[in-house]
């Protein structure tokens, strides 16, 4: 175990049939001779051979639990309930799946007389449109609200039906209403409409991270410590720690990525409780979030075959599914000062079935983020065109 690896301590079954023979071939001869076998066993056919594969097959299931059971003793090896156990023992345990919440905002129909309010109550569904998998995700209003005379739109709270980061909607995907509203023509969600971030359910590998940060903040690191604490809030995706004295002597930044990408004010002021506990004499702490770089992607899918729209959905989700925050375990293509690489932006792209080639207008090249700043999808424009020649 001096590479940290975990020993195999199975056995195949070809291997166990090979030692039980070779035990029984050593001493049959013996147990005749005490009577405690009529005759020799055949152990290539017949009843006998039948009990003994049997056999073979028990002890290779045993072997199998052992391996299991070993595996799971190990923290960082260990998963579901048994990881969940682990982590308790370090006073930790695993963080809970959340459903987004935010402020959609309503309109009157295009022309449509403003003298008058509009009533929208609660319970009115909105939804987006499917996504590149297909999934279409709603919402529900969560409060009364006026359209009130004279103005053409107004914002109500909303929060999604499912759990999820999911429900993380981008800027302008939640565009249908359900539940229909006399005078209400359209919703739109803006621009930082998110005032909570849903979450998924915390994976193995995320709490298998804050496991291991339990233990060194226990034996006094501080950059653990305010790792571990900020890490512990349900909607934190990922937190870089400076404690290069970012702002002068003493001070130290905790950086959040929400699983949206850039954090709610909410998010920010859960992170704030969570690390004031764990604050050190003298250090000034600042937790905030990271600056939005804005990145603009405009590309052309050069296709041999295949239909032009789903490629173009696939294709949208692949690039959108890369600027979203991450489950908290590292996965964020474009974390906390990561650089986007534009070979990065083809990876899920060129594998598509029919595609034969990306053609890139914006980025022209990779683009570097600085370590305080987090890539943000300023705009998306997929288009296709049919390859001339294979």
């Amino acid at each position: 175990m001096a590479d940290g690896k975990i020993p195999n301590l199975g056995k195949s079954i070809d291997d166990i049939r090979g030692e039980l023979f070779a035990r029984i071939e050593e001493v049959q001869d013996e147990y005749q001779e005490k009577g405690w076998l009529p005759a020799r066993l055949n152990l290539n056919k017949g009843i006998v051979r039948g009990i003994l594969e049997l056999v073979c097959w028990m002890i290779w299931q045993l072997y199998q639990i052992l391996n299991t059971i070993y595996r799971q003793a190990v923290p960082l090896e260990a998963s579901g309930e048994w990881l969940d156990v682990h982590a308790v023992q370090v006073g930790i345990s695993r963080k809970a799946e959340l459903r987004a919440a935010g402020k959609l905002t309503f309109s009157r129909p295009e022309g449509a007389d403003t003298g008058r309010n509009v009533p929208i109550p609660a319970g009115t569904i909105v939804r987006t449109l499917p996504d590149g998998k297909g999934e279409v995700y709603r919402y529900v209003t969560t409060t009364d609200a006026v359209l009130p005379s004279g103005s053409e739109s107004v914002t109500a709270p909303a929060q999604s039906e499912t759990y999820g980061a999911a429900a993380n909607a981008g800027t302008g995907q939640i565009c249908e209403i359900v539940t229909p509203v006399d005078g209400v023509g359209g919703v739109v969600n803006k621009a930082d409409w998110l005032t909570l971030e849903g979450a998924d359910a915390e994976n193995d590998v995320s709490l298998r991270k804050r496991y291991r940060l339990a233990w060194m903040a226990q034996a006094g690191n501080t950059r653990a410590a305010y790792e571990a604490a900020a890490l512990s809030v349900p909607g934190v995706a990922d937190v870089k720690v400076d404690d290069q004295h970012p702002r002068g002597e003493g001070t130290l930044d905790i950086i959040v990525q929400g699983t949206a990408g850039i954090p709610t004010e909410k998010l920010l002021e859960d992170v704030r409780t969570a690390v004031a506990d764990t604050i050190i004499i003298n250090d000034d702490v600042l937790v905030k979030a990271p600056t939005a770089h804005p990145v603009s992607i405009d590309c052309t899918l050069e296709l041999l075959s295949g239909d032009e729209d789903s490629l173009k959905t696939q294709a949208r989700a692949w690039l959108t599914g890369l600027f979203a925050g991450g489950d908290g375990d590292g996965s964020a293509a474009f974390g906390v000062g990561a650089d986007v690489i534009r070979d990065r932006l083809a990876q899920g792209i060129i594998g598509l079935p029919g595609v034969k080639r990306i053609v890139w207008i914006s980025p022209t090249a990779d683009i570097v983020i600085a370590p305080g700043e987090l890539a943000t999808l300023a705009s998306l424009t997929v288009n296709t065109m049919w390859a001339e020649d294979e």
